[in-house]
Formats: C-alpha cells, sequence, structure tokens
C-alpha cells in the first residue's frame, strides 16, 4: 500500500488540475475575434452625416468640440457625438450574408435608404450603407464602402448609429448640478417661493434647507431640485428671439451655485407661455427650449405640499 501511495497522490492532483482547466475553460477553443470593420480612432474623426432618406445630419468639430452643421445648429451634449463615434470604430461584421456581392437589390443596396458617412484626418472617408432589414432575427443588411461582403448589422449597432438632430441635443431647459446648488427661487405666475441651503460644506442630500421660515432635510429638498432638473423638451429648440414676450415672463426661476472662488453664481432662466408649453430661455443663451407648462406647474405648486 505504501508503494502505491506515491501514484495514488498523482493521480489525484492530476484529476485535480484537469477539474480546475475545465472549469477555467482550458480546453474550449477561444472564438475567433473579429477585427473592426473600420481602422480609424475615434479621436481622428472630424466630421460625420447620418443619411436617412431625405433627412441629412451632419456633425463636425470646430475648435476641439462638435457642433452640427446639418441641417441647422443646435445646443448639443458633451457625450453624444462622441458616443456616436465609438459606436462607428467599433463596428465588426456579425455575420457575413454574401461575400464579394455584385447584385445587391434583394438586400435593400441598390439605393440603400441610409448612408452613414465618416470623414477622418488625413483625408480618410469610409461609408456604411445600410439596406433591408433581415427576414427572420434583429438585423440590417449593410456593406462598407458600397463594395464588398454584405454583412449583418445588428440592431443594436443599428440604433446606436441612425440618429435624428434631437438625439443629439441637450434637452435640459435648467441645468442642475445638486451639490452646488446653494438656493432656488421660482415664480410662476401667482406663486413664488425661494429654496436656500443652510449648510453649503454638505452635499445636497446631507444638508439641511429652508423653505421660506420653513426648515428641510436634504431629502425634502431634492424633491424641489429633482422637478428643475425634470424640464426636459422633447421637441427641437427656437432662437430666443423668435419668443415673444420675454420681456414679460410668466416664468422666472434663479439658481445660485457655489462658485470655483468660494463665492456664489446666479443663473437666471425666463419663460414664456404658448398654448400648452413654456418657451426657457437661460439667461446669456441664444436658445430657447419648449418644455409642458405642467411640468412648470407642478415645480411650483411643490412648495403646497411642505
Amino acid at each position: 500500500m505504501k508503494r502505491l501511495l506515491p501514484t495514488l497522490i498523482l493521480v489525484l492532483v492530476c484529476i485535480g488540475g484537469f477539474w480546475y482547466a475545465s472549469s477555467q475553460d482550458f480546453f474550449k477553443e477561444k472564438p475567433e475575434q473579429l477585427p473592426a470593420l473600420v481602422q480609424v480612432q475615434s479621436g481622428d474623426v472630424e466630421r460625420f452625416t447620418i443619411q436617412n432618406g431625405e433627412a441629412v445630419t451632419t456633425l463636425e468639430r470646430q475648435d476641439g468640440k462638435w457642433a452640427m452643421a446639418m441641417p441647422s445648429p443646435l445646443p448639443l451634449t458633451s457625450y453624444g457625438a462622441d458616443a456616436w463615434v465609438s459606436s462607428f470604430v467599433g463596428l465588426k461584421k456579425d455575420k457575413v450574408v454574401t461575400a464579394d456581392a455584385t447584385d445587391v437589390s434583394s438586400f435593400g443596396l441598390t439605393e440603400p435608404k441610409v448612408k452613414l458617412t465618416m470623414q477622418a484626418a488625413g483625408g480618410v472617408e469610409q461609408v456604411l450603407e445600410i439596406g433591408d432589414k433581415v427576414p427572420v432575427g434583429a438585423a440590417y443588411y449593410a456593406r462598407l464602402g458600397g463594395a464588398g461582403d454584405v454583412f449583418q448589422l445588428s440592431e443594436g449597432d443599428y440604433m446606436s448609429l441612425v440618429k435624428q438632430p434631437l438625439d443629439f441635443m441637450d434637452k435640459n431647459a435648467v441645468l442642475v448640478e445638486y451639490d452646488k446648488v446653494r438656493g432656488l427661487s421660482v415664480s410662476w405666475k401667482d406663486a413664488s417661493w425661494t429654496l436656500t441651503k443652510t449648510e453649503p460644506d454638505k452635499s445636497a442630500f446631507e444638508s439641511k434647507w429652508t423653505l421660506g421660515e420653513r426648515e428641510l432635510a436634504g431629502n425634502e429638498a431634492l424633491g424641489f431640485l429633482d422637478r428643475a432638473a425634470s424640464l426636459l423638451t422633447d421637441q427641437l429648440p427656437r432662437r430666443a428671439a423668435e419668443v415673444q414676450g420675454l420681456g414679460q415672463p410668466e416664468l422666472r426661476l434663479e439658481l445660485k451655485n457655489a462658485a470655483e472662488d468660494s463665492g456664489e453664481s446666479t443663473v437666471t432662466y425666463t419663460g414664456k407661455v404658448e398654448g400648452d408649453l413654456v418657451w426657457i430661455v437661460r439667461a446669456g443663451s441664444d436658445w430657447a427650449l419648449a418644455v409642458p407648462m405642467a411640468s412648470v406647474q407642478e415645480l411650483a405648486d411643490h412648495a403646497k405640499e411642505k
């Protein structure tokens, strides 16, 4: 038995090693990593165009920042264009349908409805054509550069790339940076109130606040800030100069924020009613954003609930 003991130990070690290797997928063939569809770095992209039918949206870098060149300038988010570029340069062929296809009429690619054009530094240009949706599954037929393989583009990639101007726009009518807020004042028609942070060195949630002469806990104050931050638009903006009557607004909202020099800065918003919308303009901005009047009314009425 003693002679067999080393052999038994060796067998147990081998079994244990095999079990561990199997649990770590050492014996499974790893799937082939598909190469990127385009060999371009995100930071080198200078311009891109989304053509969807007759609608054309173009964004381009200007002085290091993204701007909308077509159909018209808009206030943009800081992340929308970068996210689009990351999605484009990260594309892979999910599945090749026909290699080096010559007849693409059955894929909706003879005159594709959607064309995505990306232009990068050094004169690099890539055009992705998107045709019909595949009969079975969540994907679309596509090809690069108007030639070569027809492949499947996943519906997720399609949704992240086929955008309209509103998708890139900053929809916040009022910018609320919670922990920087020192005070919020609202005057809407006959209602008027002021929310003030009484412990400026604490976070919005941890601080105590006052609403007029009433003291509020942080979680109660967040209800006011949430409603101000929820003043969002779902339509394209107008130039502030086009909004009539802003000199006599129904809405006046002021946000006092902590400044970098330990002081305070005040941002003023005014709003004018048109139908069931309130067009809100931030002082110094060229843009007016429309929000539902019901949302403004909810913000104003929140003080009555406290």
